[in-house]
């Protein structure tokens, strides 16, 4: 027979009572159980059986209600309460009466504390015999938020709830993981950025322009997380990495060169002396209304093809249906401002001195692809089958690929799993898990580890599970 130990309840309410927190899950130590050994002799002297010392027991830790008395206009409820709260309690039950003399539990049996049988033991470092707690957050809760409330719960149960030989230690924090993705994404902003502004600026040849295009990138990236923070949605790393700033800036690129090229030709047309001198916003006007439709129509049709990822449900919806929204807000983000701010931007910064230059990457490639046309107007046929030869080439690399694309990320944490046979004992279990554990502490790189070794839901299949932190 066992009840649950009540500093496990304390605790399991304690953090419960954490908003955000959903549950928690304890692994290792001991479960606490009231053991009661009845004593054959005993029990058939008295003519009882071990289901009367069952029956007794159970019945004398539940609650009974009774009726209900009516007094001054005041309804009273009256119940039984039965509660054990210790050994004495228990030892002092009545089974039976015998010729007016109460016969009580410790009569027939020996009650003591015991601990059930265990089936798995948790590990930390040098220390064999540890109790583990996992804290399970609430869906759709700021990880942030709830980890400061956690924290804050873990400082008060040390210092005022728990004894002073008893302590709560943080072996893993979401935090690193946290960390680790802030870093990540950041890290894949910043080179994408970079490597965007800078291809921009080798094929515009005039910082004006490019800084007109870049500046759309992080107000896109705004607009997005305005968004997403107005909807209630947090950005991760497979949505945050997959944003294509290629994408995001096509249309400030198409308006910027329209009006840089409208602008040079107006230059040539009356002179570069006169046109500074040019009131040019009519030119602006005109040419940003201009590009602004096929502007608009492109980046329709592009956040038109995610509607099939808002469609996603299960595991691909909760998967991707973030990276969905990101691109589609960003895209929407980048579609105002090109046909606002870009304009606007234009005619401060490109209202004087806009002239075409020779740009050598520019020829490049007019004169690599000129070449190529001319080769493929004038064979047909090969074009034709160096093409098929191509196609033919990527689906037959497709299947080297993989299924996984997600994006790099290296949390700092490694989880092993050992299977043992299904025969194998618990000290075997954990005499082999002592030994693996040894063997990953020897690497500089290991910071900490901790090991649970157990069974699986159906009880039968010993594991060992090994969280190892790498500094």
């Amino acid at each position: 027979m066992s009840l649950p130990p009540s500093e496990d309840w304390v605790l399991d309410r304690q953090f419960k009572s954490v908003p955000g927190v959903a549950d928690v899950n304890s692994f290792g130590g001991e479960e606490k159980a009231y053991e009661v050994s009845v004593n054959p002799s005993l029990l058939q002297k008295y003519g009882l059986t071990s289901l009367d010392v069952f029956t007794a027991i159970n019945r004398s830790n539940i609650n009974v209600g009774g009726d209900v008395i009516e007094k001054n206009d005041q309804a009273y409820v009256v119940r039984g309460i039965g509660l054990i709260n210790n050994l004495e309690d228990m030892r002092n039950i009545i089974i039976k009466n015998v010729n007016n003399v109460p016969i009580l539990t410790k009569d027939v049996a020996e009650i003591r504390e015991s601990g059930l049988p265990r089936l798995g033991q948790v590990s930390r470092d040098k220390q064999k015999d540890v109790i583990e707690g996992i804290i399970v957050m609430r869906k759709g809760e700021n990880p942030a938020e709830v980890l400061d409330r956690v924290r804050a719960k873990v400082k008060d149960l040390n210092d005022n709830v728990l004894p002073k030989d008893v302590k709560i230690d943080t072996f893993y924090d979401r935090t690193n993981l946290m960390d680790y993705c802030t870093e990540t994404v950041i890290h894949n902003l910043l080179e994408g950025i970079v490597l965007v502004t800078v291809i921009v600026f080798l094929f515009m040849a005039d910082w004006r322009t490019t800084l007109i295009v870049a500046v759309i990138i992080p107000l896109s990236l705004l607009f997005a997380f305005i968004c997403m923070r107005i909807k209630g949605m947090s950005a991760n790393l497979l949505s945050m990495g997959a944003v294509d700033f290629g994408i995001i800036i096509d249309g400030a690129v198409v308006m910027v060169e329209g009006i840089f090229v409208a602008l040079d030709h107006k230059a040539h047309e009356v002179g570069m002396e006169k046109f500074n001198k040019l009131a040019k916003l009519g030119l602006f006007k005109n040419v940003g209304a201009e590009m602004g439709k096929a502007i608009f129509f492109s980046k329709l049709i592009i956040i038109t093809c995610l509607i099939p990822i808002f469609a996603f449900q299960k595991v691909e919806g909760k998967m991707f249906s973030p990276l969905a929204y990101t691109l589609g807000f960003a895209l929407l983000g980048a579609l105002i401002f090109t046909l606002t701010l870009v304009p606007a931007l234009s005619s401060i910064l490109l209202n004087k001195n806009v002239k075409e230059k020779h740009n050598v990457v520019v020829l490049f490639f007019e004169n690599g692809i000129r070449k190529m046309f001319t080769f493929t107007y004038k064979h047909p046929k090969k074009s034709i089958l160096v093409a098929v030869a191509f196609m033919v080439l990527t689906f037959f690399s497709a299947k080297f690929l993989g299924t996984e694309f997600l994006p790099d990320l290296n949390e700092g944490a490694l989880w092993v799993e050992a299977e043992l046979p299904m025969s194998v004992s618990l000290p075997e279990a954990e005499s082999i898990n002592q030994k693996m554990m040894q063997i990953l502490a020897k690497f500089p790189e290991v910071k900490q580890t901790l090991a649970q070794v157990g069974r699986t839901n159906d009880g039968t299949d010993p594991k060992g599970y090994f969280n190892v932190q790498i500094r």
